[in-house]
């Protein structure tokens, strides 16, 4: 109702000859965006057109003072509405001063000036009227007026706004003139930000918060007409069509709960959480990720892996606090996929330099990833020739999409799973991006303890774990099923409470089965040293006490064994040790080794000793795998 109320009191007062006039020597210290109402419309909301009036009858119109600027919203004596200059020029051979009247572009105003938390980011919040549609508004960054200012006029010509060719210098020079008396933080990024009285949630053309928190931070970009948030339909029609077929599906259910995990990872003081779904060509994976997008945004809001990290590291700080939709692993290059699952979990991008060499401030961003592919993290890096680490595994859990039919175990209505999954993709396509935004209305007034709820959700029996990584894999599957059973308690989608919570567990269990990625890099250096051993202990080593002429030539040698009451000792050197670590470096090994007991020998200030062996000193690494040492190798 305030909304509507705002609208007709603006068109009122534009009846009324809406002009705003400055004189040269006013201009550094007044608005020069005209004599509308500021704020006229709430930040970050649109007004409906429906609610605008035929702007096509004439007004008259006082003369203006010049030179001027004015807005006017209905047609004058000086043509359609606009954005106008009123300037005077000196006729040649003297006289009085001529008047002229140049129309520069769309109905425009200036609302408010705005910059970003730490001062910097200077920029303008306007608001703007196309020929067709409703009042828009954008925090344009001031640097879009250097030289021509051809990337502004781009950008609100994208938008709709009708720009005069001829008069593009009066757009810079009103804008450069520009002093309102409002200020707005501009967030340079999507997502959370803590303001004093509150925390809002900014997105390109909306800002989530209690009451008039709203009004005091907008989303402020370069490149404004692009927004991945898009709508269609109802949060209803999405709950009724699509919501309500997630119901009987975990792996649905698991989906969509990551997608709306993106908003809390910031209320549990996480930087992310993210699932890998792995399984056969056309099973359906593909459709899950195209539902979980639907939360968020169109179709294209799913993206593929066939992106470098670099352009990954920018997508994740576009879309920070929501989600991030990868398909088809197998497209990533598995060269480069490690690091990239290492930066989307630790929430950094690269440290890069300016033209001018010193340091941009690099991406940051929190995201919940939901990916899929035919193969599993691990095996896509190793068949690239990459060592796949422990910490990788557990930023992106390998879950099995191998249910009763395809992805899917109940198919509602539906006669297989290729009906219902060609449903479920039309369903989409007509129904999306709202659910997000509403799970996050609920969450701006959310008080509980939403991090203590994961502690507790991970503690369940369901979630038993005894190494430290099935801890932090238990916690990120526990975060993504509070996110769904958040989503059912706040009645935004079609399955019961307690679905999400199941939906997870069962997550768990299928993924800690698959034990590929469960052990820690101390784990994996042990089972590598072990492993080694078993496969060339006979071959690549023999004894330090053999006479050399009377025994077979050892080829690729890896080291020399010597037995005592202890049991077999083998004596490693530098570069049989490297091969045994299976990619691990020395350093890092030798410290799993010696936490683990195996190293038994050592010099002083050193992990090897000098040993003589066959009349030669030689430094060795002394190593005797624990008989109690239970090892997966």
């Amino acid at each position: 109702m305030a909304v509507a109320n705002t609208v007709h009191t603006l068109l009122d007062v534009s009846r009324l000859s809406h002009v705003s006039q400055l004189s040269n020597d006013e201009a550094a210290s007044q608005d020069t965006t005209g004599t509308l109402p500021v704020p006229t419309c709430p930040i970050g909301h649109e007004v409906d057109p429906a609610q605008q009036t035929d702007d096509s009858e004439s007004e008259g119109v006082r003369e203006p003072r010049r030179p001027a600027f004015a807005t006017y919203l209905t047609h004058t004596r000086y043509g359609p509405p606009g954005l106008y200059y009123h300037g005077q020029r000196q006729p040649r051979g003297g006289g009085d001063p001529e008047p002229f009247d140049v129309r520069v572009c769309s109905p425009i105003e200036c609302l408010a000036a705005t910059h970003d938390e730490r001062g910097d980011n200077h920029g303008l919040l306007l608001r703007f009227k196309p020929p067709y549609g409703a009042w828009r508004q954008w925090a344009m960054p001031l640097r879009l007026l250097k030289g021509s200012g051809e990337e502004l006029r781009g950008e609100l010509l994208d938008m709709g706004v009708r720009i005069n060719p001829d008069a593009h210098k009066w757009l810079n020079k009103w804008l450069a003139q520009a002093a309102p008396e409002n200020k707005v933080i501009a967030a340079t990024r999507v997502g959370w930000h803590a303001l004093e009285g509150g925390r809002a949630f900014v997105m390109p053309r909306r800002t989530i918060a209690r009451g008039k928190l709203a009004h005091r931070i907008s989303f402020q970009s370069e490149f404004a007409s692009h927004d991945d948030y898009a709508t269609a339909g109802t949060l209803e029609s999405w709950r009724d069509h699509v919501g309500r077929l997630c119901s009987g599906n975990p792996l649905m259910v698991l989906a969509v709960s990551t997608a709306l995990a993106g908003p809390l990872l910031y209320l549990t003081h996480r930087q992310a959480a993210g699932i890998h779904l792995v399984g056969d060509s056309s099973n359906g994976k593909t459709t899950l990720l195209e539902v979980a997008a639907s939360v968020w945004g169109a179709p294209d809001f799913k993206r593929t892996w066939r992106a470098t990290g670099n352009g990954l590291e920018g997508i994740a700080a576009a879309l920070s606090d929501t989600a991030l939709v990868l398909d088809e692993i197998g497209e990533a290059d598995g060269r480069e996929i490690g690091a990239t699952v290492y930066a989307l979990g630790n929430g950094v991008g690269k440290a890069r330099a300016s033209r001018n060499g010193t340091a941009r401030r690099p991406h940051r961003w929190r995201i919940a990833v939901l990916s899929s592919g035919e193969r599993t993290l691990a095996a896509h890096m190793s068949a690239a020739g990459k060592r796949p680490h422990a910490g990788q595994a557990v930023r992106l859990l390998d879950i099995p999409a191998k249910r009763q039919h395809g992805a899917f175990d109940y198919l509602h209505h539906l006669p297989d799973g290729r009906a219902f999954a060609d449903h479920l993709k039309s369903e989409v396509t007509r129904h999306y991006g709202r659910v997000g935004p509403a799970f996050i209305e609920k969450l701006v007034d959310e008080e509980r303890d939403l991090a203590g709820q994961v502690d507790r959700f991970a503690q369940i029996p369901g979630f038993d774990s005894t190494r430290p990584l099935q801890g932090r894999a238990a916690k990120a599957l526990a975060l993504i099923g509070l996110a769904g059973e958040l989503a059912a308690e706040y009645g935004l989608v079609g399955w019961k409470q307690g679905e999400s919570m199941a939906a997870a567990v069962d997550a768990f269990r299928a993924w800690a089965a698959e034990q590929g990625g469960a052990r820690t890099e101390h784990e994996q250096i042990l089972a590598n040293v072990l492993g080694f051993l078993e496969r060339h202990g006979d071959a690549r080593f023999s004894s330090v006490e053999s006479d050399q002429t009377h025994t077979s030539i050892v080829r690729d040698r890896a080291g020399w064994w010597r037995d005592d009451a202890e049991g077999r000792t083998y004596l490693f050197s530098g570069e049989g040790l490297a091969e045994a670590l299976g990619g691990f470096d020395v350093k890092r090994g030798t410290e799993a080794l010696e936490l683990a007991g195996w190293i038994v020998e050592r010099d002083t200030g050193a992990r090897s000793v000098r040993v003589r062996i066959n009349g030669t000193r030689r430094r060795v690494y002394v190593i005797r795998p624990a008989e109690s040492e239970e090892v997966e190798s």
